[in-house]
Formats: structure tokens, sequence, C-alpha cells
């Protein structure tokens, strides 16, 4: 049997089981490929409430049960809500906005934006297919970051955000 997901729906013991045996062919594949595999960097996501606690392991070493995780950059936790990711990542931003304003030394508008544009927007937009905010709260949260941005340069003080 070979393991060909990432995610298992875990409706009783069996199915428990089954993703145990998963684990194990995994790491005989690795063992015989003659690969590591970081266990420090493995562990189980439960999602939703309603779980069954089962202690999974590889390698005879147990995988820690966590609320959250980071997986290629984005965090995601227990209930699928990406409201930690969204608050690192807007925090980021307003630093990296910050940072441009008090070290450029030109005041022109369009020279700002287009720092903005290459320095805050990709951490604003990395992977917003997979987090996209759906709460009224989180989209003005990620507005903010722009909105705080134009604010601040010269003749946008007074525009509102929309224009």
């Amino acid at each position: 049997m070979t393991l060909r997901y990432n995610y298992v729906i875990i409706n009783n013991i069996d199915d428990c089981l089954m993703l145990q045996r998963g684990l194990n062919n995994l790491s005989d594949w690795a063992e015989k490929w003659q690969l590591k595999i970081s266990i420090s960097k493995c562990a189980v996501l439960n999602i939703g409430s309603s779980n069954i606690k089962y202690v999974y392991d590889i390698d005879n070493a147990s995988l820690p049960n966590v609320e959250s995780i980071v997986d290629l950059g984005v965090t995601m936790n227990n209930d699928l809500r990406f409201k930690q990711h969204i608050n690192v990542m807007v925090k980021k931003a307003h630093q990296r906005s910050s940072l441009i304003l008090r070290c450029f030394k030109s005041r022109d508008p369009a020279i700002l934006c287009r720092a903005f544009t290459v320095y805050v927007r990709p951490l604003v937009e990395y992977c917003s297919q997979v987090w996209s905010p759906c709460y009224l709260m989180d989209i003005r949260k990620v507005e903010s970051v722009q909105r705080r941005f134009t604010k601040r340069l010269y003749g946008m003080k007074c525009l509102l955000y929309s224009q």
C-alpha cells in the first residue's frame, strides 16, 4: 500500500490504524532510499472537535498533536480559520510599509507606491487563495495595510480609500 493522500477522514479506530500503516510504509520507503524524515517537522493536526485521540508515530517517535501548524508559510489551525495567519501577515506588512516610509528619502507617492507594490504586497498576497478572508473583520484587517500606507503619502491623506 502506498500513501497517496495528505489528509484522511478518521471515523473509527480502523481508520487510525490504516493511517499508522501508511506512516510506517512511508518510513520504510524513506529508509530504503536512505532519506531521513525530519520528525521534528512532523505533527498531527486534527480538524474539528470530535476526533479520536490516537497517538501516531514515525520510527517509534510519537508525533505531537497540535492546535495549529505552519505549512508552506501559511498557518492553519484545527477549525480551519486563518485568523492567526492573517494577524502575523498583517503585522509583518505594517512593519515593512513603515520601514519603506522611514528609509526612502524620496516623498514622491509614485516611487513609494512602487516600493509598496514590490516589498509589501507579496506578503499580503502570498497564498491568498488558501487563506482568503471571509469574515468582515479579517477583510478589514488585511485592507488596513494599504489604507494606512496610502494615508501617510503626500496628497493622499484626505482621499477616500476607494479613490
